[in-house]
């Protein structure tokens, strides 16, 4: 009787805890797109969610003249080139005008996983990162295709 007591007290505990894991995941799902209505009211153009630093929901919004993730922004006319970068080497490129990109930086330790990034040069000097994740699922893959194609496409 006892055995049957206790399992029935772990299996609800269980079930507790299951109800909870998915409440929070719908109400994170909420979050984001509570969030992403919310730019989109602004005038701002969801280009991609980007993988999120922490709590917060992060956007890559083409805003008019410029992008902007988090507290990063970048003027369209300012965009000299850029490269979609898996783990270091480069998978797609584009240069605007007769600016030349400079060459690559040593790729670093490959850890196994597959990160994804658009690196993007400025006229004015530097390079601003959008780092795009490292999930396998594809996802990742998605988010920099979007960010390289809208970043190539409001290139002077």
């Amino acid at each position: 009787m006892l055995v049957r007591v206790l399992a029935s007290l772990l299996f609800l505990v269980l079930l507790w805890w299951l109800l909870r894991l998915a409440l929070g995941l719908r109400q994170a799902k909420l979050d984001r797109e509570g969030a992403r209505v919310a730019e989109e009211a602004r005038g701002r153009q969801v280009v991609a969610e980007l993988p999120p630093s922490g709590s917060e929901t992060l956007f890559l919004l083409e805003d008019g003249p410029r992008f902007c993730w988090g507290s990063e922004t970048l003027d369209k006319a300012d965009i000299a080139g850029a490269r979609l970068l898996l783990n270091g080497g480069v998978l797609q490129e584009f240069e605007s005008g007769p600016a030349r990109l400079p060459p690559l930086d040593p790729p670093r330790e490959f850890e196994g996983g597959e990160l994804w990034e658009v690196v993007v040069y400025r006229r004015s000097g530097g390079r601003a990162r959008i780092a795009c994740g490292t999930l396998r699922e594809g996802v990742s893959r998605e988010i920099a295709g979007r960010a390289f194609a809208a970043i190539r496409s409001a290139a002077p």
